[in-house]
């Protein structure tokens, strides 16, 4: 009884794996069809430079583990300062923390017979602007109104403690 249940195990054995044969042909002709497909390129490592050193002079080259001393700058003599300044005593107004480019002019409204215009900050806000009012980052001051434009006159700094003037404009913003 034995030697028959040794003998089925062993058939049985013997044709589970000559049908594995089977597939193992599909197997490794799939493998060379994906090896033939695949292309991958290698990309060249890129060169290296050469280091060269440096021979280095105490005397003369800055210590490498040391921060740098300032530069002194040349001291220029203090001159009386006899042209043009904005005041920087006056309170700002609400304007002024805004660049011109980011104010908008939207319309005018004429209150007790004077043109007022309606400008629009980047936060969305409006506010009423009428000659003599100060707006923009560089001391600006309105010069006009008129129903299409507001004048403003900026002070620019020369760098050397004066300041010029420069004209500039905000027109009215119109839908399309």
């Amino acid at each position: 009884m034995k030697k028959l249940a040794l003998v089925t195990l062993l058939l049985t054995t013997a044709v589970s794996l000559s049908a594995c044969g089977k597939y193992d042909d599909d197997i490794q002709q799939t493998a060379q069809n994906a090896l033939r497909q695949a292309t991958s390129r290698i990309e060249e490592l890129p060169k290296v430079n050469t280091f060269v050193a440096m021979k280095f002079e105490p005397k003369t080259d800055r210590m490498p583990f040391v921060l740098p001393k300032p530069e002194i700058s040349m001291v220029q003599p203090l001159k009386p300062l006899d042209c043009e300044q904005p005041d920087r005593e006056r309170p700002m107004e609400e304007l002024e923390q805004f660049a011109l480019d980011n104010l908008f002019m939207k319309g005018t409204i004429s209150i007790d017979g004077k043109l007022k215009a309606i400008i629009q900050t980047a936060d969305g806000v409006l506010v009423n602007v009428t000659p003599g009012m100060h707006m923009g980052l560089n001391f600006g001051k309105v010069v006009r109104v008129a129903p299409d434009s507001v004048e403003v006159e900026e002070f620019i700094s020369d760098g050397k403690g004066c300041w010029d003037k420069r004209s500039s404009r905000l027109d009215l913003i119109t839908a399309e």
